[in-house]
């Protein structure tokens, strides 16, 4: 089972699939009130550009954005009907950047560990809210200044014990390789395997000795910063070494693509187009030396295998 905005879905139906992508983001903060736009007009902008990578043969977005840095439910449905794109929501909480909690709701930060975990649980069991659809995994983001502070803490071993109830994997942003062990230590005394837990942007630093290190614990290792990189240039020696350590079944790929960014005026955010890993990436790969099945097994199978929720 894997579960998508539109219902669970068979893991045979998954497809080629981009593990990180954004619809709608929310850089203002988690508790500033209602919407600021249409949904409509959300749909008019983002839904070419789902089409057009529909169309370069994309079947499953995994939608990155949790509650508070702009999760909208209704969006999600409306591009999923009108792209034919199979659309993944989360549940979980962002408190990456230097945003010290901007994007994590009140009500999450005055609750327990147990308390966050059961909120998490819940929305995978019953439902988001009233709206039946259910998350398909747990995103969280920290450590991005080198260390974990007590409530990025606090959400991690929420979503550890969340994931032990639900079987849900969790999307962990770290920009900051040196966070990594301070994560992994957390997971690791809430006794969550390894293999329940994503490093993602392994790539943004490209440690490759903390990718080699943990990706040999068991994790997962998340290459998704392809939508904003200038070029592709780190990439094909970095899944070289991968390969050569038997880590392709536990590498992911995804570009942080996007979006329709609610924030102040002043601001530029252009959008990421979602097709830039078929129309720039893979062929650059290939003409590097990466077979072209390499990378469509990796968007398929290993895809499919780390959404499934038994």
């Amino acid at each position: 089972m894997i579960n998508t905005v539109l219902g669970p879905i068979s893991k045979e139906d998954l497809g080629v699939t981009l593990m990180h992508e954004h619809i709608v983001v929310d850089i203002i903060g988690a508790d500033r009130g209602e919407r600021t736009y249409t949904i409509e007009e959300v749909v008019e902008y983002v839904l070419p550009y789902l089409i057009e990578a529909k169309n370069k043969g994309c079947q499953t977005i995994v939608e990155a954005t949790p509650l508070g840095l702009g999760r909208d439910l209704d969006v999600l449905v409306e591009c999923s009907k009108q792209s034919g794109l199979n659309i993944v929501t989360c549940t979980g909480a962002w408190d990456g950047s230097t945003v010290k909690g901007l994007s994590i709701p009140d009500s999450i930060k005055k609750m327990t560990i147990d308390e966050i975990a059961n909120v998490w649980t819940r929305e995978f069991e019953e439902g988001i809210d009233d709206t039946g659809i259910k998350p398909g995994y747990i995103k969280l983001a920290l450590g991005d200044e080198g260390e974990i502070f007590p409530l990025q803490e606090k959400i991690l071993r929420a979503a550890a014990r969340a994931s032990k109830k639900t079987g849900m994997r969790i999307q962990c942003h770290i920009w900051d390789a040196s966070s990594v062990p301070s994560a992994i230590k957390i997971i690791e005394e809430e006794n969550l395997p390894y293999h329940r837990f994503i490093w993602v942007h392994a790539d943004g630093q490209m440690d490759m000795e903390k990718i080699l290190e943990f990706g040999k614990k068991g994790i997962w290792l998340q290459f998704d910063g392809i939508g904003s990189v200038q070029d592709f240039k780190k990439y094909p020696p970095a899944i070289e070494k991968l390969k050569e350590e038997n880590l392709i079944p536990q590498l992911l790929f995804g570009q942080d693509s996007g979006s329709f960014w609610v924030k102040e005026e002043k601001e530029e955010w252009p959008m990421r187009p979602y097709a830039r890993f078929f129309q720039e990436f893979v062929p650059y790969c290939v003409e590097e030396g990466i077979e072209e099945e390499l990378i469509k097994k990796i968007i398929t199978e290993n895809s499919r295998k780390v959404l499934t929720v038994n």
